[in-house]
């Protein structure tokens, strides 16, 4: 069962997106707040969930310092920024903070909760024209990368680069021809020594160079 918490100022859409997890044999309300004001006065009453929805145009504290707070409180959840807004620099410092996913408005409520398997399996939602987008910003030279990974081995390195090209851990495995443990094992490590918490974190730093 997968746990869904949203931090949604716009009260139709979160209406809309708890009426549809309720129909949703598998997925379970976790919260639902208007603000991170809201959210932040309630963090010891609800349990974490696998997966938080946040919009960023939130009244009083935004949704880029609300993705600090919750990556902060909560180290392993999943969050997925819902906007409308696709700055370059907003997506980049979104994902710097800690998301996991970003996707534009309008979307279909039902895709959204669909494609929650596409994280489980360790990938990102991310609206394709947002991809695009950060594709265009990064445009780094190939040796910036060898400059941030020179601590990592040559198999280290191997899976950060599959990685980055979006593949998943099973993915992974199958192209390095090595098992899905070996490769968490290797992403372990490389966060260790590139002092990092997740692979949200692990791109922002590697492209951000």
């Amino acid at each position: 069962m997968i746990s869904v918490g949203i931090i949604e100022d716009d009260h139709s859409l979160r209406r809309n997106i708890e009426d549809c997890i309720k129909m949703e044999k598998d997925v379970e309300m976790s919260f639902s707040f208007n603000s991170v004001e809201a959210f932040l006065n309630k963090t010891d009453d609800v349990d974490e969930p696998y997966l938080i929805l946040i919009d960023l145009g939130l009244p009083g504290i935004s949704g880029l310092e609300g993705i600090t707070y919750i990556r902060k409180h909560w180290h392993e959840v999943h969050i997925v920024v819902i906007t409308g807004n696709d700055d370059e620099n907003i997506v980049f410092d979104c994902i710097q903070r800690g998301a996991n996913g970003y996707l534009l408005k309008p979307f279909k409520v039902k895709d959204l909760l669909g494609n929650i398997e596409i994280i489980r399996n360790g990938g990102a939602l991310i609206t394709p024209a947002v991809a695009l987008k950060l594709f265009h910003k990064i445009h780094r030279p190939q040796d910036s990368f060898e400059d941030v990974t020179a601590k990592l081995t040559t198999r280290e390195r191997e899976v950060v680069n599959e990685l980055l090209k979006g593949l998943t851990y099973k993915e992974i495995s199958h192209v390095l021809g090595i098992s899905s443990t070996t490769v968490n094992d290797h992403l372990k490590n490389v966060y260790t020594k590139l002092e990092v918490r997740s692979k949200s974190e692990l791109l922002a730093k590697v492209l951000k160079r």
